[in-house]
């Protein structure tokens, strides 16, 4: 979503990256740049009907479900097509990222993915939907994040949920964990790249990843730049 240009597009995916779309005008540009749909994740708050179809057609690796009534939707899409839906469920983790206020979606405040305390609930649900495959739970605080300590803050956080879940048997087999890594636009020169090192080195560090789990990063912006 940080990006539609054909040619960069065939560079991200040539150097073996996938694709976070936030739209079926996003996922088709994937495509035609040669993305597999098995590399094509559906994220956003306002999926259309049609855009859902696309993304069941083409048999896309996920949707990253941001409520109940997104559930629903999908889910009767997917049985009028025969289809089963593989679902990421976004959850608002609560955590404060040190960005501009308009770009930081990762506090309770943040109009965007399930509340903490609804989860439970979400989970219930899923019990019932005929045509959803649940696969794993995606976050993400925020956008422009230069401070590796909010990237901390957002690994502590997850090692909470997993141990709740998994103390009750909930086994979670993939982990989003968004994007946010920023650009220095302050000083480009100095910074012509981000930090990918220290920007991994604290999932790596700080992240208790269960040997069953796949962990996935939306690089976005800091790719694309």
């Amino acid at each position: 979503k940080a990006n539609v240009n054909p040619k960069l597009l065939s560079i991200i995916k040539d150097n073996g990256f996938g694709a976070d779309c936030v739209s079926g005008g996003e996922i088709s540009a994937a495509i035609l740049a040669g993305f597999s749909p098995q590399e094509i994740v559906f994220a956003g708050v306002g999926k259309a009907d049609w855009e859902i179809e696309l993304g069941l057609d083409l048999n896309i690796f996920c949707f990253n479900v941001e409520s109940i009534a997104e559930l629903r939707v999908i889910d009767e899409i997917a049985q009028v097509m025969g289809k089963v839906a593989r679902v990421c469920l976004r959850i608002n983790p609560n955590v404060k990222a040190n960005t501009h206020a308009n770009i930081a979606t990762g506090q309770a405040e943040n109009k965007f993915g399930i509340a903490l305390q609804d989860l439970d609930k979400v989970l219930g649900v899923l019990t019932e939907l005929k045509s959803i495959e649940f696969i794993g739970l995606h976050f993400h605080i925020g956008s422009q994040i230069l401070d590796m300590s909010d990237f901390r803050a957002l690994c502590m956080r997850i090692n909470e949920i997993m141990d709740a879940l998994e103390s009750r048997g909930i086994r979670i087999p993939n982990l989003n964990v968004g994007g946010g890594l920023g650009i220095d636009y302050d000083h480009p020169n100095r910074q012509s790249i981000p930090d990918f090192e220290a920007y991994f080195d604290v999932y790596d560090t700080h992240l208790r990843l269960r040997p069953y789990q796949t962990l996935h990063f939306e690089l976005g912006r800091s790719i694309v730049g």
